[in-house]
């Protein structure tokens, strides 16, 4: 890819793309942040030029004709919050002489209409999100990364070409969907590490000198299972045994809140793998998770 790369943000995100990309030997990646000096995690990354601004004013073209040229066919990639995409997008939009190949934003519940400026002026856009957890600037945290896209063809292509460099995947995802497809994110991700905070609560309520790396290759080997057998064959525990006294026992303990968080994934679980099961042992687990019944983990629990 010849294209030049405009970065346009500075953060964890923004700051870890255009690490991955340099590394790739024959691109020319700027960053564009509004940190007067260059950001610590770059000084090491000299192919990586930094530009100053918060919206392209007339000073500021100038240094970007200087550093990718005014006709350079490059490409923008927008990697800022959601709740200043449009805005930010806009104000380039109406601020820059700029006409780029494309330009994408990593945004995962924004499809490509948050960029709609940029394509009432004829440039090609799309949203290019990667599904990726970023808690700091990093190399190598988007190689083989899948990322989801939707879009006009050019600038869809020019996420294609831009993922592949990196060793990963496109995969198309309908605009009306990502509200759906940036929540899939959030249980793949955020959701994880609020059953881990859980997890580790009741670890230390067991166990005075035991933290969350006590956790860690439990949660790594579930991963690696799901990945090689898939989500069904994948899964262990006692929901997917059947044990349901096991069950009852772990209700008991937990606060309310908890105990309603672990009926409901319980039940995902149990509509998942429950063809394992005997029909009568599928059906206490069902009344023991049951959201709406009386108070299943004492009445089990006093079963002979």
């Amino acid at each position: 890819m010849s294209s030049p790369i405009l970065i346009v943000g500075e953060g964890r995100v923004g700051l870890s793309l255009a690490a991955d990309l340099i590394d790739q030997g024959d691109v020319m990646v700027t960053v564009v942040g509004m940190s007067q000096d260059r950001p610590t995690f770059l000084r090491d990354l000299l192919g990586v030029a930094y530009l100053v601004t918060r919206v392209p004013e007339p000073s500021f073209g100038e240094s970007l004709d200087e550093q990718i040229g005014a006709e350079a066919d490059a490409i923008v990639i927008f990697c800022v919050p959601d709740d200043d995409l449009s805005g930010v997008a806009r104000e380039w939009s109406e601020s820059t002489g700029l006409t780029p190949r494309a330009v994408l934003h990593t945004s995962g519940v924004h499809s490509a209409q948050a960029l709609a400026p940029w394509r009432e002026r004829g440039v090609a856009v799309a949203a290019w999100h990667p599904l990726v957890a970023v808690a700091t600037p990093t190399r190598g945290a988007f190689r083989g990364v899948w990322f989801g896209v939707d879009g006009d063809e050019v600038a869809a292509q020019a996420g294609d070409e831009l993922a592949e460099r990196l060793g990963g995947r496109t995969h198309v995802v309908r605009p009306e969907g990502r509200s759906h497809y940036h929540a899939a994110g959030v249980f793949a991700s955020n959701y994880l590490v609020s059953c881990l905070r859980i997890a580790v609560d009741a670890l230390q309520r067991a166990s005075e000198d035991a933290e969350l790396e006590a956790l860690l290759p439990l949660a790594e080997s579930a991963l690696r299972n799901l990945g090689e057998l898939g989500l069904r064959d994948g899964t262990t525990g006692p929901v997917a045994r059947g044990d349901v006294r096991t069950v009852a026992a772990h209700l008991k303990v937990l606060d309310p809140r908890r105990a309603a968080l672990y009926r409901g994934l319980g039940l995902e679980l149990l509509e998942l793998t429950g063809d394992r099961l005997e029909p009568v042992v599928r059906d206490r687990l069902a009344a023991e998770l049951d959201p709406t019944g009386p108070d299943q983990a004492n009445r089990r629990l006093s079963d002979g």
